[in-house]
C-alpha cells in the first residue's frame, strides 16, 4: 500500500469551513427542497434545475443536458494558478418509486454543491479546475454509464462523491488489493411464450409459459450451490397469466445478477443463468426471449490513497469515524459509481445519517434524510470533499499516488 504523506490541507481548512458554514442555510434548503420533490430516474427536472441554478448563482459555468442526458449537468470553475488536474465531485438526486428519497440522494446533492463552494473559496490559489457533475438515474438507470460513454468524464483526473450509510461513518485504513466495495450488477428479463388452451377441457393443447418461469426459479435455486458465495441472484415474476382456467401463453420474470467480481459476473454467472432459462424453455416447450433489464453496474474499486486523505480531512473537520465491522467487505449493494471507479481514481465517502441503524431504500431512511443529524453530517462531508479536492489540486504527487494505485488495482 502506498504510504500516505501528511496532508497539505491545513491552509485550506479555515477558508473552506467558513465558506461552507456561511452557505449552510442555502445548502440545507437545497437538500430539503429536493427531498420535497422526489423524482424518478431520468425525470429529475426539478432537482437538476435547482442544482444548476444554485451553482450558476455562485459563479460556476454550467452546461445543462450534458452527454445527451436531459437531467445531467456539468458545473465548472477554473483555478487561478494555471493549468492542472481536473477534480470532479459527483451529485446524485433521483428518488425511489413510492418511497421517495429513501436512499438519501438529496444529501449527496447537497454535499456536492457544498464541496463545490468550499473548493471555490480556495480556488484562486490553486491550479486546475473543479467540476460538479450532476449524475441522474443512479437507481437502476445507469446515468453515470451514459455520461461515461458520452465522454462527459473524458478530461477528469479523479472523482469524489459521498453516500449516506445508516449510523456509521467508516473509512478503512488498510484495503486489500483484491477488495471490492460493492457488487457488480446486471439485470435481465426472461420472457417465455407458450400456447393458450382451456386449462380443464384441453390442457394437452397448451404450452404453459408460467411453468417455464417456475422452472427458471427452481433451476436458479439449484445453480446457487455451484456459484461463488458472493453471487446474489434475485428476481420477481412480473407476468404469470390472466386466469386460472387458461393455460398461460405469456409469462416473464425480471432478475438481478450480482457479484463482487465484474468479470466472474459477466463471464460465468450471466451465461449459467441463461442456460437455466433455456432449459426451462426446453422442458416446457415454450420459446425463450431475453431482454436487457438493468445496465451493467461494475463493482467499486476502492483507493487507499484517497481513503487516507479522507481520514486526515475528517480529523481536520472533527467528524467522528467508526471502526469497520469485522468481516464485512464494503457494501452489498450496487451503484453506477462503480463504473466511474473502474475508469479513474475515485472514492465515495459513506457516512452516518442517524444515531441508530436505519435501513437503506426504506421509508425510515426517507424520513432520516431530512433530520438535523443527517444534514449536519452532510455539511461535514462537504468539507471533507472540499479539502480532499484541494489536496489533489495542490499536490501533484498525491494525484500520481492515487493514479498509481488505481492502475495496480485495475490490472
Amino acid at each position: 500500500m502506498t504510504e500516505i504523506k501528511g496532508p497539505p490541507s491545513t491552509a485550506f481548512v479555515d477558508v473552506a469551513t467558513k465558506a461552507i458554514d456561511a452557505a449552510r442555510e442555502e445548502l440545507v434548503g437545497v437538500a430539503l427542497d429536493i427531498h420535497a420533490h422526489p423524482e424518478l430516474n431520468y425525470q429529475e427536472h426539478y432537482a437538476a434545475k435547482l442544482l444548476s441554478d444554485t451553482l450558476e448563482g455562485h459563479g460556476f459555468a454550467v452546461e445543462r443536458g450534458v452527454g445527451g442526458v436531459e437531467t445531467a449537468f456539468r458545473a465548472t470553475l477554473q483555478g487561478g494558478a494555471g493549468d492542472g488536474p481536473t477534480v470532479a465531485i459527483l451529485a446524485e438526486y433521483d428518488a425511489l418509486p413510492e418511497i421517495g428519497h429513501g436512499c438519501g440522494h438529496n444529501l449527496i446533492a447537497m454535499a456536492a454543491v457544498g464541496a463545490g463552494l468550499g473548493v471555490k473559496a480556495n480556488l484562486a490559489s490553486l491550479p486546475g479546475r473543479v467540476v460538479v457533475i450532476g449524475t441522474p438515474a443512479e437507481e437502476g438507470g445507469g446515468g453515470k454509464i451514459r455520461l461515461l460513454e458520452a465522454g462527459v468524464f473524458k478530461e477528469v483526473d479523479v472523482c469524489l462523491s459521498s453516500h449516506p450509510s445508516s449510523n456509521r461513518t467508516i473509512i478503512p485504513e488498510d484495503i486489500p488489493m483484491d477488495e471490492s466495495w460493492s457488487l457488480a450488477m446486471v439485470g435481465y428479463r426472461y420472457i417465455f411464450h407458450g400456447k393458450a388452451a382451456h386449462a380443464a377441457a384441453a390442457p394437452e393443447e397448451g404450452i404453459n409459459a408460467l411453468n417455464a418461469v417456475i422452472h427458471l426459479f427452481s433451476g436458479i435455486d439449484a445453480l446457487r450451490q455451484h456459484l461463488r458465495d458472493d453471487v446474489r441472484i434475485h428476481g420477481i415474476i412480473t407476468d404469470g397469466g390472466l386466469a386460472p382456467n387458461v393455460v398461460p401463453e405469456f409469462a416473464a420474470a425480471n432478475f438481478m445478477l450480482r457479484c463482487r467480481d465484474r468479470r466472474y459476473l459477466s463471464d460465468v454467472v450471466v451465461g449459467k443463468v441463461e442456460q437455466v432459462a433455456q432449459g426451462a424453455a426446453l422442458i416446457t416447450g415454450a420459446t425463450l426471449e431475453v431482454e436487457a433489464y438493468y445496465p451493467f453496474y461494475e463493482n467499486v474499486l476502492p483507493n487507499g490513497v484517497l481513503a487516507g486523505r479522507f481520514r486526515s480531512n475528517a480529523a481536520a473537520v472533527g467528524m467522528k469515524l467508526d471502526a469497520p465491522i469485522p468481516g464485512r467487505r464494503g457494501s452489498g449493494a450496487s451503484t453506477d459509481f462503480g463504473n466511474v471507479s473502474q475508469t479513474m481514481p475515485a472514492l465515495e465517502l459513506r457516512y452516518a445519517v442517524s444515531e441508530e441503524p436505519v435501513p437503506s431504500h426504506s421509508r425510515q431512511m426517507c424520513e432520516t434524510a431530512i433530520t438535523e443529524t443527517a444534514c449536519s453530517n452532510a455539511i461535514s462531508v462537504a468539507k471533507i470533499l472540499t479539502l480532499t479536492a484541494c489536496d489533489l489540486l495542490s499536490d501533484p504527487d498525491l494525484l500520481k499516488e492515487a493514479q498509481a494505485e488505481f492502475t495496480q488495482r485495475s490490472s
